[in-house]
Formats: structure tokens, C-alpha cells, sequence
């Protein structure tokens, strides 16, 4: 059988496990830049979803009700959101402020700026 050149080698079994792993780190925010910041959990997302979807299809019927309800989720929303934001500023001023010695390493600044970086570029492309 002739030689195939320029083939793909198949990924090794611990490569996989390593990616794997890594994937798995960074879906539970383990990972600085990763969703550890304002993602509403599925169960409060599917909520408000929901909510939305049933004011939206009680409009034909209550206008005004509709309406009351989509700004109170949209006050609803917006305050948890707020909160998220302001728990994660929280966490990643922590991570860079000046330790009991009064320094703090560059690594630690590095992964701070990795952290607003990626709060931001979120919030940004919203």
C-alpha cells in the first residue's frame, strides 16, 4: 500500500484527555479568561426566556400587561447583570492588588488583564 504523504496523525490519547480536561476547566470558570463572569446560569435564562416568550404571546389580548411585563424583566435582567459585573470587578481587582508585601507578581497582573479583557470584548460586542 502505497505511503500516504502530508497525512494528519491521529491526536494521541493523552493530547485528547489534556484538551479535554482543558475544555472542561474553562466551562467551569476555572480559567481566568473563561465564563466566570455575567453568564446568567441556563435555569434563570430559561426563566426569563420564558417569561418573554409568554408576554410577547399575551400581547394581542393585554397590550399594556405585555408591555409592564417585558420592562420588568428588562429591570430584572439588567440589576442581576449589574450584580455579575460588579462581583466579577470584585474578583479581578482582588487578583491584582498589592499583597500583604506590597507587590504583586507580573503573572498575576497578566492574568487580571486577561480577565477584563474578556469581560469587556464581551460587553462590547453586545
Amino acid at each position: 500500500m502505497p505511503e500516504i504523504h502530508g497525512a494528519i496523525p491521529a491526536p494521541r490519547a493523552a493530547s485528547a484527555k489534556a484538551a479535554n480536561a482543558a475544555n472542561a476547566a474553562r466551562a467551569e470558570g476555572a480559567i481566568p479568561n473563561g465564563p466566570t463572569f455575567p453568564v446568567l446560569p441556563p435555569s434563570e435564562q430559561d426563566e426569563l426566556a420564558h417569561r418573554l416568550r409568554h408576554a410577547v404571546g399575551g400581547f394581542v389580548d393585554a397590550p399594556r400587561d405585555a408591555v409592564e411585563e417585558a420592562d420588568l424583566l428588562l429591570d430584572e435582567l439588567s440589576t442581576r447583570l449589574t450584580d455579575l459585573l460588579a462581583d466579577r470587578r470584585r474578583t479581578l481587582k482582588d487578583a491584582w492588588r498589592d499583597n500583604e508585601s506590597g507587590t504583586v507578581r507580573t503573572e498575576d497582573l497578566r492574568l487580571a488583564m486577561r480577565g477584563y479583557r474578556n469581560v469587556l470584548e464581551r460587553l462590547l460586542s453586545v
